[in-house]
């Protein structure tokens, strides 16, 4: 009988993601072992819930052999009384250009931590390189993994038809991209951009396309010819918070590293000021503090980024997401993609920019009560028109002169 469901799930939320300290140290003694946090250990006992509510119900446990993943893994394994198997082939993704490389505790130690939950009788499929992995090579070593595996599993199993794999975010987004089929890591699913989520708990599922054939005679295709369709992708629904500490190839940082976490707490603290200057924007105007936006409504700049040709304009991906930082500083710090930037102002004649209808159109006595404008660096703001003779306004419109200009230059990341 051939596997016709694998359910994929993320661990769950690591204690050093916690916005303060102290972290506890890893139990096992590796390098960047951690345990789960207090939220982490209820998320993943949500999702064992979640799982106890479900028709098809996963048969077999696998697990990476990281501590995070068996803490997962284990309220699963208690409720649906399953042994875990430890599976060294969907372990961590780590960069090669990472000081240290981690081999994950030995069976022998993880027994202590988990006694009677893990089985004996597993070794793994395939080990990841200790030398580290690219974005190909994590695609790769899932590609040549999951063929062995299911192999394996229905010849040691035959009668199970359905499975869960407890891994990481960048291994749980290759494995499904290999499932459907896909070339890399980072195309998305479908015209509209969508790509696999991969919040901390999140659950993906794909479903064996039988086609014309029976289920069981589908063992006998070999694996890369069978199809599979993603009917859950990064489901979140059964958590108390939802989706939380998404992650994909798009964001650059290595998944719950020292540079992702700092990279997400600068966006929060962004997000948070936006949210106060949002608020102060709502009050009534007889309380709400003046700001510069109460005259000037955007500010715009050119950017230039490197090209490898110099004969050639560079271009940003589409799906490529944009993050700055210190533009009021002589050397702004800027990330596009992966991409890490350090910018330099200089100035740029001749471009504007025209908004038709963008611009309020004052009446005389509102001109009059403008005492005074504020200055603007980088944008020089264009007239309003006053109303014609006949009474009637005439289409307002805005325009920005762009005056200066961010030359940026790659750097390799902190």
């Amino acid at each position: 009988m051939a596997i016709k469901t694998i359910y994929i799930a993320r661990h769950g939320y690591r204690s050093n993601w916690l916005p303060q300290g102290p972290y506890p140290p890893p139990p096992t003694g590796v390098n960047s072992d951690v345990p789960l946090a207090e939220h982490g250990v209820k998320q993943a006992k949500e999702l064992a819930h979640y799982i106890m509510s479900i028709d098809n119900q996963p048969e077999l446990l696998f697990s990476s052999p990281f501590y995070r993943c068996l803490e997962t893994s284990q309220p699963i394994a208690d409720l649906l009384e399953l042994p875990i198997y430890v599976e060294r082939g969907i372990g961590e993704w780590y960069k090669p250009d990472r000081d240290v490389i981690p081999e994950p505790a030995s069976f022998a130690v993880l027994n202590n931590f988990f006694p009677g939950k893990l089985s004996p009788d597993w070794d793994a499929t395939v080990i990841p390189s200790d030398k580290g992995e690219t974005e190909q090579d994590i695609f790769n070593r899932c590609r040549e993994f999951l063929p062995k595996f299911v192999a394996r599993v229905e010849s040691e199993f035959p009668d199970v038809e359905t499975i869960l794999l407890v891994t990481h975010a960048a291994t749980k987004i290759a494995l499904g991209m290999n499932l459907l089929g896909f070339d890399n890591c980072r195309e998305p699913l479908d015209a509209d951009g969508t790509i696999l989520r991969s919040g901390s708990c999140s659950l993906d599922k794909f479903e064996l396309i039988a086609g014309g054939d029976k289920i069981e005679d589908l063992q006998k295709v070999p694996f890369a010819s069978r199809k599979w369709h993603l009917t859950m992708n990064g489901n979140t629904e059964f958590l108390s918070n939802g989706e939380e500490m998404h992650w994909d190839f798009q964001y650059g940082f290595e998944a719950g590293s020292d540079a992702d976490i700092r990279a997400r707490k600068l966006m929060a603290e962004k997000d948070a000021q936006n949210i106060t200057d949002a608020n102060a924007a709502a009050l009534p105007n007889a309380t709400r503090p003046v700001t510069d936006t109460d005259r000037y409504e955007h500010v715009y700049f050119s950017v230039d980024i490197p090209g490898k040709n110099a004969k050639r304009s560079s271009e940003i991906e589409p799906n490529a997401t944009l993050q700055y930082s210190g533009l009021e500083t002589n050397a702004p710090l800027v990330k596009i993609g992966e991409n890490f930037y350090e910018g330099s102002w200089q100035k740029l004649v001749g471009t504007e920019l025209v908004f038709p209808d963008a611009a309020a159109v004052k009446t005389e006595s509102e001109t009059n009560e403008d005492d005074e404008s504020l200055p603007n660096e980088n944008v020089d703001e264009g007239q309003e028109r006053e109303s014609s003779a006949d009474g009637t306004e005439p289409k307002a419109e805005k325009i920005y002169r762009i005056t200066d200009k961010l030359v940026l230059e790659q750097i390799r990341p902190l």
